[in-house]
């Protein structure tokens, strides 16, 4: 039988959230955990995703890349009617898709900047009996980054998410859905680690949190409506210019 569900990637957007500076390369690998309401029904899913990141900063305040890897869905049992739609757990499939960094230069003694994080994604998911869910997302967050000095950034804003997709029964049939819940609270917090004589570069380690005032638990699926997504990486330090970093 053929349940309407939607699976969204908004998360990750902290891969750092702090801005990278120009004719810089990053490397990144994240995990995410998420919990989201779907159809009208809300009916609650959650999945675990891991993604690898690339970003280039062709200018200071500017840095764009892509995201590839897996995701992995399960869906609470719902009642549509008369039908009662059994638990979904499905396989890894495909996750992937670009995003984009915007930020202002730092103002109020170089502690503040504003920010914008926007990303779109692509995914798959197949179950045993090759029951497919598959679509696209698109989220973003606005907001001020606070920088703490010998730390990182701590960042924080609302986030918004789109989800548009089509589900394939068992009987081949498909079916159009979307997300509710779109709006949530959104904080990042990056810690950079010193750079080092050997490659003048930087790692990191970034979490980040969102919640919908919907948050919520169930017995099947613990999280709903909230999420949490830990990254880790390497920027590459100034790659050339006139003060290319000494490699």
């Amino acid at each position: 039988m053929l349940g309407i569900v939607s699976f969204a990637n908004a998360s990750n957007l902290a891969n750092p959230a702090s801005a990278l500076p120009a004719a810089n390369i990053l490397l990144g690998a994240s995990y995410h955990l998420g919990g989201y309401s779907l159809t009208n029904m809300e009916v609650p899913s959650m999945f675990n995703r891991f993604h690898g990141r690339i970003d280039y900063a062709p200018l200071d305040f500017v840095s764009f890349g892509v995201d590839l890897g897996s995701i992995q869905i399960d869906v609470d049992q719902y009642t549509a009617g008369a039908d009662t739609v059994s638990l979904f757990h499905g396989n890894y499939g495909f996750s992937g898709g670009a995003h984009l960094k915007l930020s202002s230069p730092f103002f109020l003694n170089k502690m503040l900047s504003v920010f914008l994080i926007t990303q779109g994604t692509m995914f798959s998911s197949e179950n045993s009996n090759k029951v497919s869910y598959g679509g696209y997302d698109g989220c973003g967050v606005v907001g001020l980054q606070i920088r703490i000095p010998k730390f990182g950034f701590v960042s924080i804003g609302p986030m918004a998410y789109v989800i548009e997709g089509e589900a394939k029964g068992i009987d081949n049939a498909k079916e159009f859905y979307s997300n509710v819940n779109n709006l949530r609270g959104w904080i990042a917090i990056d810690y950079h680690l010193k750079s080092t004589e050997l490659t003048k570069g930087s790692a990191y380690i970034s979490l980040e949190f969102s919640a919908s005032p919907a948050a919520n638990t169930s017995s099947r699926i613990p999280v709903q409506d909230f999420s949490f997504s830990i990254s880790i990486g390497f920027i590459s330090g100034k790659m050339y210019g006139d003060d290319k970093q000494p490699r």
